[in-house]
């Protein structure tokens, strides 16, 4: 299921791996910003099926963390539902780290490696899920289980569990059709 709308602005960035985060480096598929990707009149179930219907399991509603952490198993998609915030993307400390402002209605790709954390909660209401900056999380169908690793000490076979994933395509969880694999 497609999402409709021909006034989506897409923002793709390439991140090279900073220290123990792999970011997008061993895979070369780039974090995807979607601007204005649901209308605001959209409700959170009606994303969620929107989700469900590209291969995509929603998983929770909630807002981001504030430590930068990254999943080693799987790549993320995120529906902004409320509020608006900067994000950083890249781990603290990289130089080539980048900063994105996401409002109500904004979805994103974060691929697997990718390391990503709340800079600021901007506030604001959306779509009754409360004041603040809230989200909705999913993970591809029939992936593994989401996993946290932070680029420190005692995390062991990051990298090769981020190249199992990278050879798995996967399909773009808002606007349908196939993101990528080797």
């Amino acid at each position: 299921m497609a999402n409709p709308r021909s006034d989506i602005t897409i923002e793709k960035y390439q991140i090279p791996c900073h220290k123990s985060i792999p970011n997008t480096s061993p895979h070369g598929i780039p974090f995807i910003h979607y601007k204005s990707d649901f209308p605001r009149s959209t409700g959170p179930d009606m994303i969620e099926d929107v989700l469900r219907a590209n291969s995509w399991k929603p998983s929770w509603r909630y807002t981001m963390y504030t430590d930068s952490h990254f999943h080693s198993t799987t790549h993320e998609a995120l529906v902004v539902i409320s509020g608006a915030a900067k994000i950083l993307l890249g781990g603290d400390g990289n130089p080539d780290a980048v900063t994105v402002t996401v409002n109500t209605g904004d979805a994103m790709f974060v691929p697997v490696g990718v390391a990503h954390r709340l800079l600021k909660d901007i506030g604001g209401r959306g779509w009754g899920a409360g004041e603040g900056f809230t989200m909705v999380g999913a993970y591809p169908d029939g992936g593994e289980g989401w996993d946290m690793c932070y680029g420190r000490g005692g995390e062991e076979a990051v990298d090769e569990r981020v190249r199992k994933v990278v050879g798995v395509e996967v399909g773009d969880p808002v606007l349908g059709g196939v993101l990528g694999g080797e």
